[in-house]
């Protein structure tokens, strides 16, 4: 016989006595099945309870192909009348975010006449796909209000049972997807829903609702939010996060978004100063390479980026060299190969496949310039000393 779910119409139930009717496994893990439980197993978006069974730990809640239910353990119990014990905690967050989701679905519906597509209820934050194009922090706000004046009248959840017969007398936002006895949570006045979740008795027990982001999606818009607990500790580190950065900048915290938008502007110019710079300081050091009368160039640096590489490389093209090989170790291995226009008749492509095996990296270019992205430091030292005896060797 399947285990009676009594969590349908008991939520609030923590420590009961389970007798095992069967001991197996559920993907490879020991699992045990109870003649009942207030055990939620994971479906409809929902994830699983955790607790406890005679001192053994319950992991997961799983109901397998044939409709049974397996409270997943780390050791399992055997006997009659065994101690078991919901985590409370646990139960009571998935409770407020599965309340609290029906209530977010059936704003987006009334408000924008926005329907669901599909729900989960993650262990972090939950997300609700809607069936709207666009969206903005105003209508998030009017959809949030909406939603929590139906917390604050606390209105008190009503279960119904019923069949395919009785459940057209419900408004329900979506069909149901099950068939045979049906369970309709119903929030007074708000939503109807068939639905085999865990829910608060009453509204008010939410707590929050609280939408944290969003992003397109198919036509659609996922939105992340949070309920309860999980939307006041959201709110706790916000709020720490936004009051320090306002202090720390000696505004409040309303003109914290001014005062970062200056400090990007700020950032934007001294970061343009600095490139500007950089680049003067690398055509003379270049200029000093390669000296005069022209000499070619064979420079291996600890450190410069992958851009001043190539640049300190061009730059000695330009002032000269009638070659030049530039190299640099970190942040990224790097090679850079060029030749003047003095040696017309030299294709640099032809040294690719040979600097790529000691660099054991990958690259390309053109007949008058290659780069070489190595695989670390040694392989760009290894192409380095290659590219620069081949052009001197050529050099005679």
């Amino acid at each position: 016989m399947a285990t009676e779910r009594r969590y349908y119409d008991d939520s609030y139930t923590t420590r009961f006595s389970g007798d095992v009717t069967a001991v197996g496994e559920h993907a490879g893990r020991p699992a045990v099945e109870l003649a009942e439980t207030w055990f939620y197993p994971e479906s409809g978006g929902q994830l699983a309870d955790q607790g406890s069974i005679a001192g053994s730990r319950v992991l997961d809640v799983q109901v397998d192909d044939e409709l049974r239910v397996w409270h997943v353990v780390d050791t399992p119990p055997s006997g009659a009348a065994l101690a078991c014990e919901l985590d409370w905690a646990r139960r009571f967050d998935h409770m407020q975010q599965h309340t609290g989701q029906h209530i977010l679905s059936a704003a987006f519906e009334r408000l924008k006449q926005a329907p669901t597509i599909s729900s989960t209820l993650g262990a972090e934050r939950s997300v609700i796909e809607v069936g709207i194009a666009d969206v903005d922090w105003r209508m998030v706000q009017a959809v949030e209000a909406a939603a929590n004046q139906v917390l604050w009248d606390d209105r008190v959840l009503v279960l119904h049972w019923t069949d395919a017969e009785g459940i057209t007398k419900y408004p329900l936002r979506k069909p149901p997807k099950v068939s045979g006895r049906i369970r309709v949570v119903e929030v007074p006045d708000w939503d109807w829903s068939a639905c085999g979740g865990t829910h608060t008795r009453r509204t008010g027990e939410v707590g929050a609702i609280k939408i944290v982001g969003w992003e397109k999606l198919r036509g659609n818009v996922r939105f992340a939010f949070l309920c309860g607990g999980r939307a006041l500790r959201d709110h706790a580190w916000r709020t720490e996060l936004l009051l320090d950065a306002a202090k720390r900048r000696s505004s409040s915290e309303r003109e914290l978004i001014a005062h970062l938008e200056r400090a990007l502007e700020e950032r934007d110019e001294l970061r343009k100063k600095f490139t500007a710079l950089s680049a003067r300081l690398i055509a003379d050091e270049a200029r000093a390479a390669v000296g005069s009368p022209p000499r070619s160039v064979a420079v291996m640096s600890e450190q410069r980026s992958r851009d001043d590489v190539r640049l300190f490389a061009l730059q000695c093209l330009e002032a000269g060299a009638p070659w030049v090989v530039s190299a640099a170790s970190a942040p990224e291995p790097t090679l850079v190969v060029g030749r003047g226009k003095a040696d017309a008749a030299l294709d640099l492509r032809t040294f690719v496949p040979e600097l790529l095996a000691a660099a054991r990296g990958k690259g390309g270019g053109s007949p008058d310039v290659i780069t070489v992205a190595a695989a670390d430091a040694a392989g760009a030292n290894a192409a380095f000393a290659l590219a620069r005896d081949k052009l001197a060797a050529r050099a005679g």
